[in-house]
């Protein structure tokens, strides 16, 4: 079998499945490492590739490392497999009360009310960021009004309806130049930091502008519908709300 992995951003590879091993056992490859070989449907995690693998072997995935080992050279604890080599900083972290809810480059998605409190954090935001603006027009308005009314001039209405369409355009490009800064800089808008919450794309890669315009334009999409699309990530097995599943995203905790 022929691996291919990824290393400091470049694709590397073919390897030999021997190579791979060794690149595995050395450390090169780690649990968060993107691995393909032909015959998988899309690159993933190292930890996710060998955690199948190992279901189907007598092996497993060691919860320190990420890596795989033979099940005779390793420690089984609460369901977790630790190799012999990480076996004292894996109960270091126990007694530090470190909780390994997740393998190593795993993803842990996050549920719908986290997610709702995030968005309602997000929003109380925008609306303080938009009083801004909103202020600003309402000022231009009345000072438009009280001219008009000094030269007895009844024509505001055209006035108004520009300024109010202007006043939607610019929140919209507010909220959507929020999005774009925050989650390129930090991987998540404010409300989801705030919460420990991080936007991904499905292989664990970061968003680009594009995908995140994008996936602003889906939220609106998955509010159309009754809001049904936000709700979607109650029940969806990777926690995906309807905009998730169409610019291939997912939240995670950190």
């Amino acid at each position: 079998m022929q691996w291919y992995y990824v290393l400091n951003g470049e694709r590397v590879g073919p390897v030999s499945q021997e190579q791979f091993d060794q690149l595995a056992q050395a450390g090169t490859i780690m649990g968060e490492t993107l691995v393909w070989h032909a015959g998988m449907a899309e690159w993933l995690p190292w930890a996710q590739t060998a955690a199948r693998i190992a279901g189907e072997s007598d092996s497993a995935v060691c919860a320190v490392s990420g890596r795989l080992y033979p099940k005779r050279e390793m420690l089984e604890y609460q369901g977790r497999w630790v190799s012999a080599e990480h076996k004292d900083a894996f109960f270091q972290r126990i007694r530090e009360g470190v909780q390994h809810t997740a393998m190593p480059g795993e993803m842990r998605y996050a549920g719908f009310w986290i997610r709702f409190a995030a968005v309602i954090i997000d929003m109380m935001c925008l609306w303080a960021i938009n009083m801004v603006f909103s202020m600003g027009f309402m000022f231009v308005l009345m000072a438009l009004g009280g001219i008009a009314s000094a030269s007895g001039s009844d024509g505001m209405t055209p006035v108004v309806l520009i300024l109010q369409l202007s006043l939607y355009l610019v929140q919209f490009a507010v909220a959507l130049a929020y999005d774009v800064f925050f989650i390129r800089k930090y991987d998540a808008t404010p409300g989801k930091l705030a919460l420990g919450l991080k936007i991904l794309r499905a292989d664990g890669e970061k968003l680009s502008v594009g995908r995140i315009i994008g996936r602003n334009f889906a939220k609106g999409v998955s509010a159309l519908i009754l809001c049904i699309g936000y709700i979607m990530a109650g029940w969806d097995e990777q926690k995906r709300a309807l905009h998730d599943i169409i610019c291939d995203t997912r939240v995670v905790r950190k």
